[in-house]
């Protein structure tokens, strides 16, 4: 009787030590059976690979959506872009086609084609054998060019500053807010005042060129070189025009250099 009692016990407590051992089992499955443990860790390796593998493509995907979000932007943006392969106006050797920025049956235009295929040699010429600061100059021009491109042709508004009409001081500001990213004042008589006064045959790419007609008011344009400025002129619109024109020759009284596009 003493021994089935003792029997009875031991049964019991070897049922308890199961039963923690089961509750031990659900509560750490890794450690319950030995012989599983390889399988398991297998697994829980590959769940982690497979986060990993998720986060990168969530990265990968935000990457893209910024992407995709920047060039929307770009693309609706008043700025102009810098990529030469986008434009139609420069070979890949980085220089100009005069042709696609002269309206050739403008006044005076056979005598800005003639400035420009001057100032295309005289690129052609420093991209091949000039200086790091020559070649900057170039860029710039280059870049003015690009501004002039996405507003040639924009009919002349007084007070206008929109692709559907622009004045000469709204044009001037919009030049340097897309190429220098500096804000001009909106008036004639202000931007003059923002940097130094110089000289015609002290004009470099970038400087404002400051002109009073008689009985017109004052005019605002930017130089690009070699007697070249962009100009929203109030007979013909956004175009290139020439110091050497006589009425602009006339009319010159001098450049400004900003000091923040020097």
């Amino acid at each position: 009787m003493a021994f089935t009692s003792a029997c009875m016990i031991f049964t019991a407590s070897c049922t308890g030590l199961q039963t923690n051992s089961e509750k031990e089992s659900t509560k750490n499955p890794i450690t319950a059976n030995n012989s599983q443990t390889d399988e398991i860790k297998v697994t829980v390796k590959k769940g982690t690979d497979t986060r990993k593998n998720k986060k990168t493509h969530e990265k990968e995907d935000t990457k893209n959506k910024i992407s995709k979000r920047h060039t929307e932007r770009e693309e609706h943006s008043d700025y102009i872009t810098t990529n030469i392969e986008t434009d139609s106006s420069f070979s890949s050797d980085g220089l100009f086609d005069e042709r696609e920025l002269v309206d050739q049956n403008t006044p005076n235009s056979q005598l800005v084609l003639q400035k420009l295929e001057e100032l295309k040699k005289e690129q052609k010429k420093i991209l091949s054998e000039g200086t790091s600061k020559q070649k900057k100059v170039v860029e710039l021009q280059n870049k003015l060019l690009r501004a002039y491109k996405h507003w040639k042709g924009t009919k002349y508004e007084m007070g206008g500053d929109s692709e559907s009409g622009i004045d000469c001081s709204a044009f001037t500001r919009r030049v340097y807010r897309e190429v220098f990213s500096f804000e001009l004042p909106r008036r004639t008589v202000d931007q003059v005042q923002v940097g130094a006064h110089i000289s015609r045959n002290q004009l470099k790419a970038g400087d404002i060129v400051f002109f009073k007609p008689e009985g017109t008011g004052n005019h605002t344009a930017v130089y690009l070189g070699n007697s070249l400025f962009l100009n929203a002129s109030t007979a013909k619109g956004v175009v290139i025009s020439t110091l050497e024109n006589v009425y602009w020759n006339k009319t010159f009284k001098y450049g400004v250099r900003v000091n923040e596009s020097v």
